[in-house]
């Protein structure tokens, strides 16, 4: 007989904050300098509910003491490397188990569908296996579903509703996709509505790039907060908008009143 799968020791309690800091290991960086990397990263996570990151800047914020009770996603595919040929090519650099012995509470995956890719299926099945190895260790999968079309990630609703089902039904047990691109405000929240709907698992919403003009970049990253929260969104997953923020713990305090409707 095959063992019994695990019970997750902890899982995502919405609304939740989440800060993403794996950008760097797929080749987008954006702060060069690692000791401001971990000081943005530290002063973000006081008002953070769980931090994703790869394995480096995961143990250095662990031993920096900056985690504490907070969720941790060891991020777990990282080849594909931003711009180059090999780009959807993302395969796993480590592992479930390695998250289980090192006492994070789960995992991330990112899946990237793009139809005209050939090679497609071979991360669906890396998906597939990655959630079969998180039930049995017994931690939580956050998985990161998106279409991707002419190298580059496509926002719009029926993309992210689809990246979304397909994740969802091979057992996801929490998702993170991209907002989809709508006007802000109603239209922006009721294609959020779609996409939770079309689910029975929390959806964190990512929060993308800072905006192109700094005078816009609370204005902007905050209006895009609101339309989530207003749309059903289980919360966000935030990283460049917050770690190249001039001041990352209040741009993070202000996200996270948003999150939590304070």
């Amino acid at each position: 007989m095959s063992a019994s799968p695990v019970p997750p020791t902890r899982r995502l309690a919405p609304p939740a904050l989440v800060l993403a800091a794996d950008h760097r290991a797929r080749g987008i960086v954006t702060v060069e300098h690692y000791g401001d990397y971990l000081a943005a990263a530290r002063q973000a996570l006081a008002h953070c509910d769980g931090v994703l990151a790869s394995a480096q800047p995961l143990a250095d914020l662990a031993a920096s003491g900056a985690l504490g009770h907070r969720l941790t996603y060891l991020s777990l595919n990282r080849t594909g490397l931003a711009g180059s040929v090999f780009e959807l090519d993302d395969r796993l650099v480590a592992s479930v188990a390695r998250a289980r012995a090192e006492g994070w509470t789960g995992v991330k995956v990112m899946v990237r569908i793009d139809h005209e890719d050939a090679a497609g299926a071979s991360g669906l099945a890396m998906l597939g296996q990655v959630l079969e190895d998180a039930v049995a260790h017994g931690l939580e999968a956050l998985v990161e579903s998106v279409c991707w079309r002419a190298g580059a990630m496509v926002h719009d609703t029926g993309a992210v509703l689809l990246a979304a089902v397909i994740a969802h039904d091979m057992g996801a047990p929490l998702l993170k996709v991209p907002v989809p691109a709508e006007p802000p405000g109603s239209a922006r929240a009721k294609a959020v509505t779609r996409v939770t709907r079309s689910v029975g698992v929390p959806v964190l919403f990512l929060g993308g790039p800072r905006p192109s003009s700094p005078s816009d970049w609370d204005k902007v990253t905050l209006e895009t907060a609101r339309d989530v929260m207003d749309g059903g969104g289980a919360g966000l997953a935030v990283g460049r908008a917050v770690l190249e923020h001039p001041d990352p713990s209040s741009m993070a305090e202000a996200l996270a009143a948003v999150v939590h409707g304070r």
